[in-house]
């Protein structure tokens, strides 16, 4: 304790700092970690709504620029959006206090500014999530502009700590009396207020508490408050997002009670944290009045994100885009603030800082922050407009394509996390969000709020809500849901299909209809005028341009002398005036022999600062207008496949507020109209037609024949490939299958169960159907029976089939993907009624578990093998089979169709492939040559080659003609378990336990592998693609030469 002391006595001694100037403000600012405003976070802070919010404004919609630790902080910081700071997530690649975040912007974050204001800085607490890790400087760094630091070492902790004391370091264990984080932050924030009066110079104190955030651990005297509180049941707890992104699809619903009384604690926890921060806040402003400063000092309280428990049937976290992450409190007093005031203008973490600086007299603000100064609604009396109608909110995914898991979750200490844990930390949980007040109806009934959100999903999905009619957002109102699908959803269903709108209703539809696009994102975002970005962008557009054919590349060239201008102007505007210099010399030659250019580049090349633009004539009109341009809809289709392809966002943006674009015949019709006009059109004589041979298109036709011969002798294009992955398959995947119709998905697992999913966006129906052979029925099931109810069919996500005794090795769909086939280790096959996903028929004929299974296209056919050594043809109307085929001398592990259904292949652990009749069971192809049981086989859709492969993990293909080896293919490092041709028969996929999709030119022109036999893959190989760590269980080429998969983590 005295070691404390004596630190604690050199900690104030050494910074003790005394200002001539008393009359400028003080400023305290206090922020919490993860409080949300949405969900009743603010509610145990009765102390500060009393002190600071009923003495003072309180802000009903403060949002932050990102609902993420670092990403928000960095953004109170710096003043700047998450794109313009570059700090986009926790981790120091992410820029969280990276060393070059620190170098650039770190050194302009507002305490600097402050410090030349003559105000004594004090900051206590958590400060970014990376500071004092030994990467981002260690201990030792002391960000610039404070004098008194007391920076936590990395995140959120509340016992067994590290502080940075002003560069030294300062170890706490878990003593609640002397270590407990937000106790030490009050105790040093009152030693500093002791030194003050009102003859020391202003100062500027920031208290950065670690609640509410995880581990949620509140101080002893508090631990026992809220016993019965639970977490807010609002219209979104517990429901499911059916309408929503595919993360938010991902969730469990119902939640598991585990969950929900794991929700709850967590709950009462935040609550009980809080208090203590409650205290400290009390702590202060009493300090402050004795000390007789109360009345000259600014007092700001918020928070740097939001938080959600169970929201959309969510687990604990604080990523997503929904008003309970993104909205968080924010509350002033202070001289000049008139009390007792509710502001609902919109307002963003990013105009603190600003504010801080207006309050310490900075007479305007530093050009690069994007936020505003709140100042403005300090006076009741004000009338001026705020200046923001349209906020944007970012957040990028953390980690990479292979997820690692949640990370947060095992922080917060919750062991069922891996039952039914949603990786809210995912990489494509990625998004971006305007929030756009509409313009007012009446001058009684103000536009509505309208958020718009992009995420960055496998098909760029898009969700819109009406923040003010939807409060909850359970309504996306950029996508439509199918009627009936949910009981939840009955009261929406009913409104919307009132035929009577109001006028309110009917403007808000007509804006959702008409905004919901990915260009109107762009155009409510803001342009960050970064100067790096701005020359890449527009470097890849002019060689793109360039290298184009014609007529595009004529027309397309007259659209880079607008964007050059816009470019270089932004820059400017942006206070980047050496790369916005460097930007006009490297590309100025473009136009140098456009005459009607030159003016114009004259006149801008001399402009230095945001002011010299805005008094600027040229550069006012060329900003104040848009840029007319004459393009073909086909011309105009190239240029936006280049726009969307790669990141063009700042083109983009610019392209669809500053150039307006007029629309010209096509080529190919402008061509005919003007050969109509010169030669005439109408009908010519037979006899006076004369065809001559013209050597340009002889010469032509000669190129088109050789171009389209090299094409089919070059090495064939490598498909698209779409993978379906099962994550957390704790019941053992064992089989995957996707109807013909590519509409639905089936898997097989190892607790007896089927599943299956859609692969569109629609849900899955179920026909009720009068008896279900799947249940036992008794006399009570036929009591107040409602058959109005009974006989409406039902939607669901996901539909489980149960039947089977046994491990489901095999499912397969029928041709007309009606029906599903299932095999199992119970010895059967089983039909079901995709209509109904109900049990038809039962198939027994085996004394073994039954492998596998494979559909016939015609007929009706299905063929089974299994451990019995044997393979059998199924007719679906009997329940016999109708043939059985015995040779093999150990298990047969797979089965396989000829195109031409005359035939059956097999494969066995005999390391034999055969090859049978249908019509007579006889086998008429015996190949051997495997070192392995055969997993897997593929016939090419020609029928003349069939492919085999299995656990010596090469993959053997037959020339069916005669029998012989037609090539080894090898590359693979494990087991094979999946074959498919592609439809022309030159490519052969192949996936396997080696957790790869390989594809391989199986074409006769291609050089053998023989020739090559010492290397480790043979040269047919065209490509190699890695499934992270999903194991290939199914492969299957589309009629679009889309290469189909899935498997699991």
């Amino acid at each position: 304790m005295a070691k404390n002391m004596l630190l604690m006595s050199t900690f104030l001694i050494a910074f003790v700092v005394t200002f001539a100037n008393g009359n400028k403000p003080n400023i305290v600012f206090l922020l919490t970690d993860d409080q949300d405003v949405k969900l009743g976070g603010q509610t145990p802070m009765s102390k500060t709504k009393s002190l600071i919010g009923d003495k003072g404004i309180i802000f009903e919609n403060m949002y932050v620029s990102a609902p993420l630790c670092c990403p928000s902080r960095s953004s109170i910081l710096t003043g700047k959006y998450v794109h313009s700071n570059g700090a986009v997530n926790n981790s120091l690649a992410g820029n969280c206090s990276s060393p070059t975040w620190q170098q650039t912007q770190e050194v302009k974050a507002f305490p600097t500014y402050l410090k030349e204001q003559g105000y004594t800085t004090f900051f206590a607490g958590k400060y970014l999530n990376q500071y004092g890790t030994p990467n981002a400087g260690g201990v030792k760094h002391i960000p610039p502009g404070w004098d008194w630091w007391m920076g936590l070492v990395g995140n959120s902790k509340y016992y067994n700590y590290h502080l940075s004391v002003n560069g030294t370091l300062e170890v706490h264990k878990n003593d609640p009396k002397t270590d407990y984080l937000t106790d030490v932050i009050n105790r040093r924030a009152t030693s500093f207020l002791d030194l003050q009066n009102s003859d020391s110079g202003p100062f500027f104190m920031m208290l950065s508490t670690p609640a509410c955030h995880g581990p949620f651990t509140p101080a002893p005297k508090y631990k026992n408050n809220f016993p019965n509180q639970t977490a807010p049941r609002d219209g979104s707890y517990n429901k499911h997002g059916y309408d929503k992104h595919w993360l938010i699809q991902q969730a469990i619903t119902p939640l598991p009670n585990d969950t929900v009384t794991t929700e709850d604690n967590i709950f009462r926890n935040r609550w009980r944290t809080l208090l203590s921060v409650d205290d400290m806040m009390e702590n202060v402003v009493n300090i402050l009045q004795k000390k007789n400063i109360l009345d000259n000092t600014y007092i700001v309280f918020s928070s740097d994100n939001g938080f959600h428990l169970g929201q959309f049937s969510m687990p604990s976290d604080k990523r997503q885009l929904y008003e309970f992450d993104v909205q968080v409190p924010l509350m002033i007093r202070g001289p000049n603030v008139s009390p007792g005031r509710l502001i609902k203008e919109q307002v963003m973490n990013i105009d603190l800082a600003p504010t801080f600086l207006d309050m310490a007299g900075l007479s305007s603000t530093p050009e690069q922050m994007d936020g505003l100064s709140l100042s403005q609604f300090f006076s009741a009396s004000s009338n001026k407009t705020w200046g923001r109608s349209t906020i944007l909110i970012e957040h990028q995914g953390e980690f990479h394509e292979n997820t690692p898991g949640c990370p947060h979750f095992r922080e917060q200490n919750m062991s069922n996390c891996n039952n039914h844990c949603v990786c809210e930390d995912s990489w494509n949980n990625t998004y971006s969000c305007v929030i756009r007040r509409e313009p007012s109806i009446s001058p009684s009934q103000p536009g509505r709020r309208i958020k718009y959100c992009l995420l960055k999903d496998n098909e760029n999905f898009q969700e819109m809500y009406d923040l003010d009619g939807d409060q909850n957002e359970f309504k996306n109102l950029a996508t439509t849901l199918p009627q009936n699908e949910k009981k939840d959803h009955e009261t929406s269903q009913k409104k919307e299909s009132r035929c009577v709108q109001n006028i309110s209703e009917m403007a808000l539809n007509n804006t959702s209809n008409g905004e919901v696009t990915v260009d109107n994102l762009l155009t409510y975002s803001s342009i960050s005028g970064d100067a790096t970005s701005c020359d890449e962008q527009f470097t890849r557009l002019k060689n793109y341009i360039n290298k184009g054919c014609e007529p595009y590349r004529s027309q397309l060239q007259p659209l880079l002398y607008p964007l050059f201008v816009h470019l270089y102007l932004d820059q400017l505007c942006n206070g980047h005036k050496t790369p916005a210099h460097r930007f006009y010399s490297k590309h100025v030659k473009l136009f140098e022999n456009e005459k009607t250019c030159t003016q114009t580049l004259e006149s801008i090349h001399k402009l230095v600062t945001r002011t010299d633009v805005l008094g600027c004539l040229e550069a006012t009109d060329f900003r104040e207008n848009k840029f007319k341009i004459k393009l073909s809809e086909e011309a105009l289709e190239y240029l936006l496949r280049h726009l969307k392809h790669e990141d063009n966002s700042t083109i983009y943006q610019i392209f669809n507020q500053q150039i307006k674009v007029e629309n010209t015949e096509s080529a190919e019709n402008e061509t005919k109209r003007k050969l109509d006009l010169s030669e005439g059109s109408g009908l010519v004589k037979e006899e006076s037609l004369e065809i001559k041979e013209d050597p340009e298109h002889l010469e032509a036709l000669s190129a088109l024949q050789l171009s389209i011969r090299q094409v089919r002798e070059g090495p064939p294009c490598l498909p698209s490939i779409c993978f379906y992955t099962f994550i957390n398959a704790y019941q053992g995947l064992c089989t995957v299958d996707i109807s013909p119709d590519k509409t639905l998905l089936s898997a097989g697992f190892e607790d007896a169960s089927i599943k299956i999913w859609s692969t569109t966006p629609s849900l899955l129906q179920s026909t009720p159907q009068s008896v279900d052979p799947c249940k036992l029925y008794i006399a009570a099931d036929y009591w107040n029976v409602d058959l109005t109810e009974e006989s409406k069919p039902r939607y669901t996500e996901t539909v489980t089939l149960r039947a089977h005794s046994g491990s489901v090795y095999k499912t397969c769909f029928s041709s007309d993907s009606k029906y599903l086939l299932s095999a199992s280790e119970d010895t059967t096959v089983r039909l079901w009624d995709m209509s109904t996903h109900s049990n038809r028929v039962c198939y027994k004929g085996h004394s073994a578990p039954v492998w596998d299974l494979d559909v016939g296209s015609v007929g009706g056919f299905f063929a089974s093998c299994s451990q019995d050594r044997t393979a059998k043809l199924w007719v679906s109307d009997r329940i016999y089979p109708v043939r059985t085929f015995a040779g093999h001398n150990l298990d047969v592990d797979c089965v396989k169709f000829h195109p031409n259904c005359n035939y059956l292949a097999t494969g066995s652990s005999d390391r034999s492939v055969r090859l049978w009749t249908l019509q007579d069971g006889k086998s008429v192809r015996l190949m051997h040559g495997h070192r392995g049981t055969i997993m897997s086989l593929a016939f090419s859709p020609n029928g003349n080659f069939l492919a085999s492969a299995g656990e010596d993990k090469r993959i053997r293909v037959w020339d069916l003609s005669s029998g012989q080896l037609y090539k080894e293919l090898k590359g693979h490092t494990d087991t094979v378990h999946s074959l498919s041709f592609s439809r022309d028969n030159n490519l052969l996929a192949s996936g396997g336990l080696d957790c790869s999709i390989k594809v391989w030119d199986i074409r006769k022109g291609v050089a053998s592998s023989s020739s090559h036999s010492d290397g480790i893959s043979s040269p047919e190989l065209l490509g190699s693609f890695s499934s992270k760590s999903a194991v290939v269980t199914y492969l299957n080429y589309s009629e679009y030469n889309v290469l189909r998969g899935a498997g699991s983590v």
